[in-house]
């Protein structure tokens, strides 16, 4: 793991960029951790949206919602193609198409997690053994296999994801979540949006229903982008924060 920044950050958090290699390829993510630590803190690690990168507005606002306010540690890292890896700025770009034409994406990107999780568990600021785990829509995509083959993850926020829909379509993601869902044994609280426009309604529901926790919420949201306000960042926050 190397630093690539020294440090910066709204009031009351640090905020500094980093690379961890994975099988010769750096992987580029931000970390965010309260500006004062007295021992070691739970990580939640956050996957973005589709065309998003590691410091959309999203994961900015909720990194540091997790280190000023629940005083965690927080890390993101680009996802295939975007930010630092490439040049997707929207989910109809065909980079984005190309991402799912690839020979394993899903695998890739549980690897880079797991890398990621192995550099930032041996930090002294990082409780190893309190790590969660936020990402909705192609974070739920890439994030609802690594969780529920990661062990290490003890509670997640998942959604804005189904079976059906045009980010479906695109991605052939269905199958993946067919096999990984029933593997998903950790407390989930998993977010839809009623009328979202890419991942139909019954195509979130039947997810959710395959999900394997014993432990899982439903949060959903009466129309699209409502999710995007504070308040429904703290009910996600709070549901990790029982667990971690």
């Amino acid at each position: 793991m190397e630093w690539t920044e020294n440090g910066s950050g709204a009031a009351g958090t640090i905020e500094r960029a980093f690379t961890v290699d994975r099988a010769g390829a750096a992987v580029p993510g931000v970390f965010w951790c309260p500006e004062h630590l007295d021992g070691a803190t739970p990580l939640v690690l956050m996957g973005h949206g589709g065309s998003g990168h590691k410091r959309n507005n999203r994961m900015v606002q909720l990194g540091q919602m997790f280190a000023r306010d629940y005083g965690w540690c927080a890390a993101s890292m680009d996802g295939p193609a975007h930010g630092d890896r490439g040049l997707v700025k929207q989910a109809t770009d065909p980079a984005y198409r190309e991402i799912w034409q690839r020979d394993s994406p899903v695998q890739d990107m549980i690897d880079d997690w797991k890398a990621l999780l192995d550099a930032l568990s041996a930090l002294d600021c990082v409780d190893a053994h309190r790590i969660g785990y936020w990402g909705v829509s192609m974070g739920t995509m890439f994030g609802l296999p690594f969780v529920s083959s990661e062990p290490r993850i003890k509670a997640a926020v998942l959604g804005k994801a189904g079976l059906t829909g045009s980010s479906v379509v695109r991605s052939g993601i269905a199958p993946v979540f067919e096999k990984y869902a029933p593997m998903l044994t950790q407390p989930v609280m998993f977010a839809i949006q009623w009328d979202d426009e890419r991942f139909d309604r019954d195509g979130q529901l039947d997810l959710y229903d395959r999900l394997g926790s014993a432990d899982k919420r439903l949060h959903a949201y009466p129309g699209v982008h409502v999710d995007n306000g504070p308040e429904s960042f703290e009910v996600q926050a709070d549901h990790l924060k029982r667990y971690l």
